[in-house]
């Protein structure tokens, strides 16, 4: 209940924060008054950064961006995950043999490191080019990079729900019946293996949010959006001065991972109710 209870608030968050921010996030006019680095006030509740933004405004506006980086990425993995997992399960022999194969190449490939790269050579190779104009392109190709490189382990979980599933007795009284491959696929074997597939995407989630939070802190990020990475490496060098800067958008951080990390825990324990807890 925790989990979904900061799970709801971040939703709350992004969906009305913007329309309830005090300032909009590219606003310098606390430059003036109170100036940069200032400490938290009526007016700024959090404080400003090295360059007068509103931490609590940009704090609010990247609650939008994260959320978007964990739906839009474990979608992808989800997607994948499951097709490829499912064909592996189902069919079985050498087809699962040679997809498992793969899936064990994409487990083992340095992720973080390819992310980093890909997104620094996209970043060169568009410039003076009709690509450059794209909004929030860096932002897409870091969801995408992260969806394909996620699905790995939910193919793994797919496949060995499959195999579970696809010789117990209700599949074979659906196979007596003459129900099609994709009756047996879609209608019987899918949606009981769903539960194990929803925790996996959640707890992946936050997983996803947390690695583009990295990859923005390390500066490969996208500077047209406003994340909780990017706000820490805007501040970590004001940290001793201006603390506020940075403590908010880490505490962002660890309260929307540790919310979707919580709510997997939950649906685990909701959905496996034999596990003692």
């Amino acid at each position: 209940m925790l989990g979904l209870v900061l799970v709801a608030l971040v939703v709350a968050v992004a969906v009305f924060g913007p329309f309830l921010a005090p300032f909009d996030p590219h606003d310098q006019s606390a430059m003036l008054d109170p100036g940069a680095k200032a400490p938290p006030s009526w007016v700024h509740p959090l404080g400003t950064d090295r360059m007068a933004y509103d931490v609590a405004s940009r704090v609010i506006y990247g609650a939008p961006t994260a959320l978007i980086v964990g739906l839009g990425a474990m979608s992808i993995a989800a997607f994948v995950g499951v097709v490829v997992g499912g064909i592996a399960g189902y069919r079985g022999g050498l087809t699962d043999e040679i997809i498992m194969r793969a899936t064990d190449f994409f487990l083992v490939i340095p992720v973080f490191v390819v992310i980093l790269a890909v997104v620094r050579l996209l970043s060169s190779m568009v410039v003076n080019t009709p690509l450059e104009s794209i909004p929030y392109l860096n932002l897409g190709t870091i969801i995408v990079l992260i969806g394909i490189f996620g699905w790995a382990p939910i193919a793994r979980m797919t496949r060995a729900e499959f195999l579970r599933l696809k010789n117990q007795e209700f599949i074979e009284a659906a196979r007596c019946i003459g129900a099609t491959t994709g009756d047996i696929l879609f209608r019987h074997i899918l949606p009981n293996a769903l539960p194990s597939l929803i925790v996996m995407v959640a707890l992946g989630i936050g997983g996803a949010i947390l690695s583009e939070a990295m990859i923005g802190f390390l500066g490969f990020g996208d500077p047209k959006a406003v994340s909780w990475g990017q706000l820490l490496f805007f501040n970590y060098e004001s940290l001793k001065v201006a603390p506020w800067a940075s403590l908010a958008p880490g505490a962002a951080i660890f309260v929307t991972v540790l919310g979707f990390n919580l709510l997997a825990d939950g649906l685990s324990d909701a959905f496996n109710p034999r596990s003692g807890r």
